[in-house]
């Protein structure tokens, strides 16, 4: 339900969970040119970009949206888990290896409640509401941002989105947060608006293909395995964990890579479940050639989908695998690109 109505019409997210760091200095740029594997520094002040970060050992930790406020000011977002974890990995940066640049952090999670309008009416919601800005395409594109009123509301509006639909992420004072979520509720009632939860929201990213720290990742992967190489900076001479990732076992071939996988009997794959090759190993068990890593029924697509790291996987597009179950019955699943619904983005760039 939550889902459907979202897709079809409009939904309501509390993202407020999701980590917010302030990066501020005159060095800001050039630390976080470090810290993401992405390049920073050029991005101009009243835009997005999405960015990845790395340990020293190569090994993807999190990722998140970055905001240019001004010249000397970012705001990173981290997932819900990484918030006090992320912090502290910046000073820990900042306080041993480079205490000498002026760069100051803070964590402003709690400042903030966030919540992300979603759906092809999410536009006609702000402007029933009221706004004093234009929230058309052209004037605050995708991974655009801007400080308005919202309603009565002193908010900033994100043009991001996890669901691959028409979505702005709305961060206002945390004092006003439950008074932002009412006013919307009542203003998006002509639209059925429907607020959604964390499972809605892991189906909607899965159907896009997006992929989920903690899910995706184990803290054994590296973004090459997950096909994020254009999160990759070419221009940079260095950022944390570039020389781990140049590792022979991290340059391996034979790394699985993510791939989608589509069950033929339209089943759901159970989470963590491996696909199994030919042969046996040294203690008679199948060989593995790969493993689940979110798997969902997909009310928009009808069926079960799930994205999975596959030996050679993005060359095997349309081959059909094994997955065993606990029981030992086999489950068929095609090889397929992990995105599954609405492949160009049309749908969140109206």
């Amino acid at each position: 339900r939550e889902v459907k109505q979202t897709r079809d019409s409009l939904g309501l997210l509390d993202a407020s969970t999701l980590g917010k760091l302030i990066v501020k200095g005159p060095d800001a740029g050039k630390f976080l040119d470090m810290l993401y594997t992405n390049m920073m520094s050029n991005l101009k002040p009243g835009k997005c970009r999405y960015g990845l970060m790395c340990t020293e050992n190569g090994f993807l930790t999190d990722d998140g949206v970055v905001v240019r406020i001004d010249e000397d000011t970012f705001l990173c977002h981290t997932t819900t888990g990484g918030a006090e974890r992320i912090h502290a990995h910046m000073e820990e940066w900042l306080q041993c290896e480079w205490w000498d640049w002026k760069v100051y952090v803070a964590n402003v999670t709690e400042q903030f409640s966030q919540v992300a309008v979603v759906g092809p009416n999410a536009r006609k919601l702000l402007e029933k509401l009221g706004t004093d800005t234009d929230l058309s395409k052209e004037a605050l594109p995708f991974m655009g941002w801007v400080d308005a009123k919202v309603g009565d509301f002193d908010a900033r509006i994100y043009r991001i989105s996890f669901s691959g639909e028409l979505s702005y992420e709305i961060a206002v004072p945390a004092s006003q947060g439950r008074a932002f979520w009412d006013a919307l509720l009542d203003a998006g009632a002509a639209w059925g608006i429907t607020p959604y939860g964390t499972e809605a929201l892991h189906i909607m990213r899965a159907e896009k293909g997006f992929i989920m720290i903690g899910d995706e990742t184990d803290g054994t992967i590296i973004p090459q395995d997950l096909g994020l190489n254009w999160a990759i900076s070419k221009k940079k001479e260095d950022f944390l964990g570039k020389r781990a990732q140049a590792r022979s076992h991290m340059t391996d071939p034979t790394r699985w890579k993510l791939v989608g996988l589509e069950t033929l009997d339209g089943s759901v794959l159970p989470d963590g479940a491996y696909a199994v090759a030919d042969g046996n190993n040294a203690n008679g068990q199948r060989n593995t050639q790969g493993r689940v890593t979110s798997t969902y029924h997909s009310p928009t697509l009808n069926k079960g989908i799930a994205m999975g790291l596959v030996l050679h996987g993005p060359d095997r597009m349309g081959e059909v695998i094994d997955i065993p179950k606990v029981d030992g019955t086999i489950i068929k699943a095609k090889i397929v690109d992990p995105v599954f619904y609405d492949k160009d983005g049309e749908k969140q760039n109206v």
